[in-house]
């Protein structure tokens, strides 16, 4: 059966929040759609002729592979072609300086005639529930954030980040629409700590406090939901684990915030810098947004249906 969509978002089965932020798991059967990793976009084949879906997670302004969004405007032939272009031969012995030219030539006329006969890619292109994230950005930063022109080339754009410089429409991600978010949990934790794999919160932080401690490696988005739902208070330094145990009403606080991510979410947690200076007055600061969970699915929702009358 021909995918009705092609997703594009970050496949890191190690990173539950990664995995998570694929919208379409939340609104179609898994073999109605195909799944591309954002990372390697452009190096494997897709059709070009249904719609493409690039989103979630923190893909604007990534050091890693942020310009890879742009890659989705284009027609997959045309990205092979051009990155044979890009890595042609370069003149090594100047004996050969005729040959080169010679070859220079007749590979540019190829280059172009090829790119002439591909038809141009007019099948709709969505960004959904993308965000800024680039790292070392802080609160006072969030002003000088900017977002990439060639975005304005999508037919709809919905985006995590609530700033208000941003013209787009604020769409937060779609792991929201996870039916474990709706349940309730027994609560076995006053205080949870749940880490970025990559960014581990340094032992000496913690003092002599005896507080539980995870990671958000793995893929199994019911444990750490289950997880979040257990304590009173969430502390992470995971966008994800931040985002969820606010949706379940808990009081989140950021610690050491590394990306422009952590300060462009709409329900804002505490920021801290240290656990063990901080924590507890960071505790009486936190708010609990009743109502995060349910606007978060309904601008899903929203873009949905948006979608829908779009194809």
């Amino acid at each position: 059966m021909k995918p009705k969509f092609v997703v594009v978002h970050r496949t890191d089965v190690n990173n539950v929040g990664d995995m998570a932020s694929n919208p379409l798991k939340y609104f179609l059967k898994d073999d109605e759609y195909m799944v591309l990793d954002i990372d390697t976009l452009g190096q494997e084949p897709y059709p070009d002729d249904i719609p493409i879906i690039v989103g979630g997670g923190g893909l604007i302004g990534n050091e890693f592979f942020g310009e890879n969004i742009q890659l989705a405007l284009e027609h997959p032939d045309a990205v092979q072609i051009e990155k044979l272009w890009r890595n042609r031969w370069d003149l090594s012995n100047p004996k050969y300086k005729e040959l080169h030219t010679d070859f220079y030539t007749k590979f540019k006329d190829m280059v172009n005639d090829a790119l002439a006969t591909i038809d141009k890619n007019k099948t709709p292109k969505v960004l959904w529930g993308v965000g800024h994230n680039v790292q070392k950005y802080g609160q006072d930063d969030v002003d000088k954030i900017k977002y990439p022109k060639f975005m304005r080339e999508f037919n709809i754009v919905g985006i995590r980040d609530y700033v208000p410089q941003q013209p787009y429409d604020y769409v937060p991600c779609a792991s929201c629409m996870h039916p474990e978010l709706r349940k309730t949990h027994s609560i076995k934790n006053d205080i949870v700590i749940i880490e970025h794999k990559k960014q581990l919160i340094k032992g000496t932080d913690f003092g002599a406090m005896s507080i539980p401690r995870f990671v958000n490696s793995g893929n199994n988005l019911e444990q750490m939901i289950e997880l979040i739902g257990s304590a009173n208070t969430v502390v992470s330094n995971s966008y994800h684990a931040i985002y969820w145990a606010t949706l379940m009403k808990k009081k989140t606080i950021c610690v050491g915030a590394w990306s422009s991510k952590f300060f462009t979410l709409k329900h804002k947690p505490v920021h801290i810098k240290s656990i063990n200076k901080e924590l507890a007055e960071a505790i009486d600061e936190a708010k609990i947004y009743t109502t995060a969970l349910d606007e978060s699915i309904m601008a899903n929702q929203k873009m949905w249906n948006n979608i829908q009358a779009l194809v």
